[in-house]
């Protein structure tokens, strides 16, 4: 049978996300504080993991947040959990485990045998130019209060890479230290101003060397953490700049948002994904901000790994290239887009494109490559 892969997630339940999950290899699951469902890292781990794989059920998406790093819905995570067990399937085959999983029996039945494919082909590409339906999540918010809790005064690590006392306290970072807590504190608004979250750049070596550097910030017995795939980090003070140029740069981190406040004041047209990846979320949030051109600016890749080969690297660095092409896809049937690849050496490793100043992020700019919507369809 052929299924309807978007009727087919749409219609999922709660319990339906329960079944496939334990099928996959989460037995259970624990709850956040906003109600979401937390199961285990089937992602990328044959079996036991941690429960850091969550699942947001408005947007119909789950986010890993350890190794895989970013978000996927339901079929993807089907591949995934498959592969990591030494089962390879397809995309089609993930649309039929999941219907099947969760008895779903909808589909075009026995007349596939009859459908023109190619026409099929045709009118799903040109379907992706018409205009999405906007979909309207308010995020929850938290009492204003919090902030006066941390220390008003910025730290001199983020001093010292060229963020000014102006732009550290306009965007309200401050510090945060309790016994086994300690870090800078990144406060996160939504378009209207309301805060939705606070990130917390921790300055404990141990919870850094293992992979904890920016997390959701606890006070007391609250998270302040929020979807990061429904928000950008610093549209509260640059949309109007990016309405009035119609144009946005995407960066990787908050930090680099505030450096490019420094750079271009009033002028800013930047925003933060605050991970590798770009929702739908975020591209609906910029195409209602009117932009025309949109330049993707993600962290320069990693160096390569001890006893990793040259060409094991270069295979992950063009599986790099792809994901950013990927990326751009969600855009290039709507705007302009342009990616910004450091072929010069200008970056260290793992730099964003911002970290060495303004001088090299213009010429970074001047290099941009322009994607095209058959690039991008990768």
């Amino acid at each position: 049978m052929k299924y309807d892969k978007d009727r087919v997630k749409e219609s999922l339940t709660i319990e339906d996300i329960h079944k496939i999950l334990k099928d996959l290899g989460s037995e259970n699951n624990l709850w956040d504080q906003q109600g979401n469902p937390i199961y285990r890292t089937v992602c990328h781990n044959a079996s036991g993991g941690s429960y850091k794989l969550y699942y947001y059920h408005e947007a119909k998406q789950f986010h890993c947040y350890t190794e895989c790093g970013d978000n996927f819905d339901v079929f993807e995570l089907v591949i995934r959990a498959k592969s990591q067990k030494g089962i390879n399937i397809s995309f089609n085959q993930a649309i039929e485990y999941v219907a099947k999983i969760a008895g779903r029996t909808f589909g075009f039945g026995n007349r596939e045998t009859y459908i023109n494919n190619d026409l099929i082909d045709d009118w799903e590409w040109m379907g992706k130019f018409k205009k999405k339906k906007k979909i309207h999540i308010e995020l929850p918010s938290f009492n204003e209060t919090v902030l006066d809790v941390f220390v008003p005064y910025p730290h001199q690590l983020w001093l010292g890479e060229g963020i000014s006392h102006k732009t550290l306290k306009e965007f309200e970072i401050g510090y945060y230290f309790r016994p086994h807590t300690e870090g800078i504190t990144i406060p996160h608004r939504d378009l209207n101003n309301r805060l939705i979250g606070i990130r917390r750049r921790s300055m404990i070596k141990e919870e850094v060397d293992a992979g904890y550097k920016y997390m959701p910030l606890k006070v007391g017995n609250t998270l302040y953490n929020h979807q990061t795939m429904m928000n950008l980090y610093g549209l509260h003070k640059t949309k109007n700049s990016i309405e009035r140029f119609k144009k946005v740069l995407i960066f990787e981190s908050e930090k680099s948002v505030l450096k490019c406040q420094d750079f271009y004041g009033e002028s800013n047209f930047t925003c933060a994904v605050c991970s590798s990846n770009i929702s739908n979320f975020h591209r609906d949030i910029l195409l209602s901000l009117g932009v025309e051109e949109v330049f993707i600016a993600l962290d320069k890749y990693r160096p390569p790994k001890e006893h990793e080969t040259e060409e094991k690297y270069q295979e992950k660095l063009v599986e790099y290239q792809k994901k950013i092409l990927k990326l751009t896809a969600k855009f290039t049937p709507y705007v302009r887009v342009y990616v910004l690849w450091d072929y010069e050496g200008l970056l260290d490793y793992k730099d964003s494109p911002a970290d060495k100043g303004k001088e090299t992020l213009e010429e970074l700019m001047r290099r941009k490559i322009e994607i095209g919507t058959d690039e991008g369809g990768i």
